[in-house]
């Protein structure tokens, strides 16, 4: 069972958080958010920081990959 917290978490990543894209396994910072949902608060979209320069990716594109 998926709850709220753990569902909607990939929306207030902080800068500096690596992240994963779903689509081809690259890697990346966050810089900042790029869209806001309409709540103005969780992010629809954010500037991802990767080898190839700043793209913009959605939060459904990426994951937060397990530090440890």
């Amino acid at each position: 069972m998926t709850t709220n917290t753990t569902k909607h978490a990939h929306r207030r990543l902080t800068p500096g958080t690596l992240v994963v894209s779903h689509e081809d396994g690259e890697p990346g910072r966050i810089v900042q958010v790029c869209t806001f949902r309409r709540n103005g608060i969780d992010a629809w979209s954010y500037l991802v920081q990767t080898a190839y320069g700043e793209e913009v990716w959605e939060v459904g594109e990426l994951f937060v990959p397990e530090q440890g």
